[in-house]
């Protein structure tokens, strides 16, 4: 399959230190490849220093217990929906699991989007974390509306914690370092330990 040489050709030239969007876009176009199986390489295919690097901050959902974590908001939420779907997610080479929809600006709050953030809270509950803090980009259509709904439902999951949103969401994660969930590369780059909660979530 293309998608298959597409991968291997992009590993590559990553291994090779070609920039990594002027390597996407030299394979997207000499396999004619989707929107969707961009964001498929975008999201699988890694250099192998970046793939042991971020292999070494992956701990498990144990170690949440009894510490503060920080929630990277719509990245975590978006992934679970569409674990929870059984479709558009990829296990990423180094190990983290990620969603290949690419509708991050158009996210959409609706009846899946409750389903997930149930689950999530579940999960929370069950590894008993000493305060949970979700950051939502505040450039997201109804973020706030987002925030106060995950609010209330901390509170009905007996969580101690708070859902805020902010304009700069990325840098903020960075900034605190804490044991943080989010499958974005950045933000993993940048902080000591990551959780994948998803990938625990879809096996549900």
């Amino acid at each position: 399959m293309s998608i298959d040489k597409a991968s291997q050709d992009l590993k590559y030239l990553l291994d090779r230190n070609y920039n990594r969007t002027t390597a996407i876009n030299l394979v997207v176009n000499r396999y004619e490849l989707s929107e969707k199986n961009c964001n498929l390489l975008h999201r699988y295919v890694f250099p192998e220093k970046e793939i042991r690097a971020h292999r070494k901050k992956i701990c498990p959902p144990r170690r949440m217990r009894g510490k503060k974590i920080v929630i990277d908001g719509y990245n975590v939420l978006i992934t679970v929906e569409a674990a929870l779907e059984g479709k558009d997610t990829v296990l990423g080479m180094d190990g983290i699991l990620r969603d290949v929809k690419g509708i991050f600006s158009k996210y959409k709050f609706d009846k899946n989007s409750e389903k997930a953030i149930g689950k999530i809270l579940e999960k929370l509950k069950e590894f008993k974390p000493s305060s949970v803090l979700f950051i939502f980009d505040s450039q997201i259509s109804k973020s706030g509306e987002l925030a106060a709904f995950v609010r209330e439902r901390m509170e009905e999951h007996g969580l101690t914690g708070d859902a805020i949103t902010s304009p700069h969401a990325d840098k903020e994660i960075k900034k605190l370092n804490c044991i943080t969930l989010s499958s974005d590369s950045i933000i993993i780059e940048n902080v000591d330990r990551v959780i994948d909660l998803p990938s625990k979530i879809s096996r549900l």
